[in-house]
């Protein structure tokens, strides 16, 4: 019998947290008497139909794992793109529209595809109606309940690959929801932030499995010869406020791009994170009129790269200046340098992220910055080339299939 906990702790005004957890724990338990059940009807299917939930198309990053069960005649991958469920005053709400755009990212490149949400009665569509055996989610917030991984454990087995790289295992919210203790499997990048997240997850990482990232395994299926002929400037956009502070740009986002009028023939393109511009002005740190004019300035000699797609940039580079966080583990496999700027106000970064950072270059004042400037840009002396080409095989990411090893995961018990 299903008893709605939550509510009950909601009506009393008291024993929230209590009631929560025990709601929490009864999804659990009901999770875990599903799993060897639909385990047993998957098991020696010929065929098994796997749905990919996708709210965000800026946010897929599974297309190697798609591709390659498109190849493979056990699988039929299908995209459904539904909308998430936040409410019309949540900055992340979606309309028809939202929903509409995702759908044609998706139909625009041939793929099979369905919509996870009725337009027209403006509705979600429960998962079950797809009949799923197998369902990939790429993030935990705003899923609808007949969506998420609780309704769904009656009828499919529960897959994670979270659509960012993570770069610190200090927030609970990439690895502890109650989302991921819903799951039934949940893979991460490597043994190191396996170690990291089982040490503090309530289940303590039993549904953890080491995989890789599907996003890198474009490096590993890049057979393009690129020319290396860009210098990226990335700047994150922490510039100000309570949050991970990764930004240096009070003391570098001006300086580099006077540095950079100054030696134009190092074919700069300017890739700032897709929130810089905004929260330039909308956090008071500048004035619309001078984030337009920063922007401008940039574009009068450098390209600017704004589209979701950057990594045949980054392999069409020859080095990165950045303050970021995935790119820190994205560029690593392009086997450039990056020039880190480091900022003393940094959220503490992971071990594996540590690790990758030994191979580049940190500044962190201007004294460092224009000394590394001259030394790697313009004297092209990268010293730690053969330190980052060992840190990827330490890491576990060099000669890595993503996709492969989640399809030799699920065939193993399955198939």
């Amino acid at each position: 019998m299903y008893i709605d906990y939550e509510k009950i702790g909601n009506i009393l005004g008291f024993g929230q947290k209590f009631f929560y957890n025990m709601k929490v724990a009864q999804n659990c338990a009901y999770i875990k008497r599903n799993i060897p059940l639909v385990k047993q009807r998957l098991k020696n299917k010929k065929k098994l139909k796997v749905l990919f939930y996708v709210y965000d198309s800026s946010r897929w990053k599974s297309q190697s794992v798609y591709d390659l069960m498109l190849k493979d005649e056990r699988f039929e991958p299908l995209i459904v793109v539904t909308k998430n469920c936040a409410q019309e005053n949540n900055a992340n709400f979606q309309d028809s529209k939202d929903v509409l755009k995702n759908y044609q990212f998706f139909k625009k490149r041939g793929m099979n595809v369905e919509l996870g949400f009725d337009i027209g009665n403006n509705k979600f569509i429960p998962f079950e109606i797809f009949e799923p055996d197998l369902i990939f989610y790429s993030h935990p917030w705003y899923v609808e309940r007949t969506q998420g991984p609780v309704v769904c454990s009656k009828f499919a087995l529960t897959y994670y690959i979270p659509y960012f790289l993570t770069d610190s295992d200090k927030f609970f919210f990439e690895y502890d929801l109650r989302f991921h203790r819903y799951l039934y499997r949940h893979y991460i990048i490597n043994d190191s932030v396996k170690n990291a997240y089982a040490s503090k997850m309530s289940n303590h990482g039993a549904n953890l499995s080491v995989a890789g990232h599907p996003q890198l395994d474009y490096f590993y299926l890049d057979t393009k010869k690129h020319e290396k002929k860009y210098l990226i400037y990335a700047p994150h956009w922490t510039v100000c406020g309570n949050n991970i502070r990764y930004s240096t740009f009070d003391w570098s986002g001006r300086e580099i791009l006077e540095y950079a009028k100054k030696h134009k023939g190092l074919s700069w393109v300017f890739k700032p994170h897709p929130a810089l511009y905004r929260f330039l002005f909308t956090s008071g740190y500048m004035t619309k009129e001078e984030a337009d004019a920063y922007y401008a300035d940039w574009g009068n000699f450098a390209k600017i790269w704004d589209e979701g797609d950057y990594l045949d940039l980054f392999n069409d580079s020859y080095a990165m200046i950045t303050d970021s966080g995935s790119f820190l583990t994205e560029y690593l496999l392009t086997g450039s340098p990056i020039i880190h700027l480091f900022s003393s106000e940094s959220a503490e970064r992971n071990e594996t992220v540590k690790k990758i950072c030994t191979g580049y270059y940190r500044v962190n004042n201007l004294e460092e910055m224009y000394k590394t400037f001259d030394d790697v840009l313009i004297k092209k002396n990268d010293y730690k080339y053969d330190l980052r080409i060992k840190i990827m095989e330490e890491v576990q990411l060099k000669n890595n299939y993503c996709a492969e090893n989640i399809i030799q995961d699920i065939t193993g018990e399955l198939c």
